[in-house]
């Protein structure tokens, strides 16, 4: 996707402005709690993404209960939940350039809402299945669109940065948030199930509603609208000016390089290819992703296999989720560079020997430990670092196209092994699945490894380069 916001982006943390702005202006005419707000806005996208999984995870035993699903039933309802989370990441950017980003990003929370509604009452296996994909397609499209939006809208770069931190938090408070309400309702049996997924449209509808209603937020999208327009006619009159030798040097404007011929291109900081940095980061989140994605769908599944009651389940799930916002709390207060790959070698580490306690033991209790143990250190080495590394490695052009690749690519391999693991979680295979996945997470922390030694002169180099063609971070 070519990134709709190049113009917000290409300041350098309010300084000047490529056509000769100063980039306070438009913080100046919009106030930092405009701006907060639309963070917000943006980031319970996020929220509500991990909800949508969350809610299907800490309920799915109590959906199989009854509905009278079976075990191919179980692993199908996730399975789709995963490939419609992936299509909406591949086809979101394509959408917003159809459409145009602001509008999709207005619309994705409605078309969510409508589905979590139409699971909330789903009579059958059918409804249930159909409910579910299209609310992980809207949430899908919604991830990369709203990191967009936030590109899009706000000029200046320190903000912009704590901005889309903020909304990784509130991905892991979507973690949170169904659990505690699962806990609570574990008493009503399957009707909790249904209260938890109308827990969440009322969240989507409430938060389409106000992404749309709110004019702090309309006017920061008119001027974000106008900063780009004023950005193209200065880039117009700079192209007929310069020589194809300036236009391709560092911090220049890539404004007309697509994806693919960046991918052709050399990352001059570097000196690596922007292919390779791009599979390593596709290969790290795809094994990281593995692990999340089997934790966060079917741990409770899992315990409960183990005979834990629905409301232990539950409960240990909640305590894994406050140790995984207390563990994003953390990273955030580490300043990037050597102390963040040394975080991230820690965190890497930590979750091999997550999923070694959950094989040795397997036993109830030893994958409470397991859990816990992931969720706190998954923020050292996991999504948060996808998505960073991602937008500090490519071209602001690309950036956001190259998230939504990332993001889709990372999870159809999660999709089908939904398909597999509730056969594999029983007794007589479950030690061989649980071994797999220590297999995984080395592997995880082998890709995320490379990745920090490819980048790191970018990381050393200069911590306040301006990124306009070619990244530095």
């Amino acid at each position: 996707m070519q990134r709709t916001g190049d113009a917000g982006a290409s300041s350098s943390h309010g300084t000047t402005h490529p056509n000769g702005r100063n980039t306070s202006g438009p913080a100046e005419s919009a106030s930092n709690t405009a701006y907060g707000t639309l963070g917000l806005a943006a980031g319970l996208g996020s929220l509500i993404g991990s909800g949508v999984i969350l809610a299907l995870s800490s309920t799915l035993a109590l959906w199989r209960t009854g509905l009278g699903l079976n075990a191919a039933q179980v692993g199908a309802v996730s399975a789709i939940l995963t490939f419609a989370f992936a299509a909406g990441s591949f086809c979101g950017g394509f959408i917003a350039q159809r459409i145009g980003l602001v509008r999709l990003f207005n619309i994705n929370d409605f078309l969510c809402a409508s589905a979590l509604a139409a699971c909330t009452v789903a009579p059958n296996f059918t409804v249930l299945a159909i409910g579910v994909g299209v609310a992980a397609l809207a949430v899908g499209m919604d991830l990369p669109v709203s990191l967009s939006v936030i590109t899009h809208d706000v000029p200046d770069e320190t903000l912009k940065g704590h901005l889309v931190s903020r909304t990784q938090v509130l991905w892991s408070a979507g973690i949170l948030g169904p659990y505690v309400l699962a806990l609570i309702v574990a008493p009503a049996g399957f009707l909790g199930a249904r209260i938890v997924f109308g827990a969440l449209t009322v969240v989507a509808l409430l938060t389409a509603v106000w992404r749309v209603a709110d004019p702090r937020i309309a006017r920061l999208h008119r001027e974000a609208a106008e900063r780009e327009r004023e950005d193209a006619a200065a880039a117009a009159t700079a192209d007929g000016s310069s020589t194809t030798a300036s236009r391709t040097s560092v911090g220049t404007s890539t404004r007309g390089m697509g994806m693919a011929e960046v991918l052709r291109s050399i990352d001059a900081r570097t000196g690596r290819r922007y292919a390779l940095l791009f599979a390593m980061l596709a290969m790290f989140y795809i094994m990281w992703n593995l692990m999340a994605n089997t934790i966060n769908q079917f741990q409770t599944y899992l315990l409960v296999s183990q005979h834990a009651s629905q409301t232990q389940a539950v409960f240990i799930g909640i305590v894994s989720a406050v140790m995984c916002v207390f563990g994003g709390m953390a990273y955030g207060r580490v300043p990037k560079g050597r102390a963040r790959d040394r975080m991230f070698w820690v965190g890497a580490v930590a979750q091999v020997a997550a999923m070694a306690i959950m094989a040795v033991g397997g036993t109830m209790w030893s994958t409470a430990v397991a859990v816990v143990l992931f969720q706190f250190f998954c923020n050292f080495a996991g999504e948060m670092n996808a998505k960073v590394w991602t937008q500090e490695t490519f071209p602001v052009a690309v950036s956001a196209e190259a998230q939504s690749l990332i993001l889709g690519i990372g999870r159809i391999p999660c999709a089908f092994a939904s398909l597999a693991l509730p056969s594999l979680l029983v007794p007589g295979v479950i030690g061989m699945a649980l071994w797999a996945f220590v297999v995984v997470a080395a592997l995880s922390g082998l890709f995320g490894g490379l990745v920090v030694l490819l980048t790191v002169d970018r990381n050393r180099a200069d911590a306040h380069a301006v990124r306009v063609g070619v990244s530095a971070a």
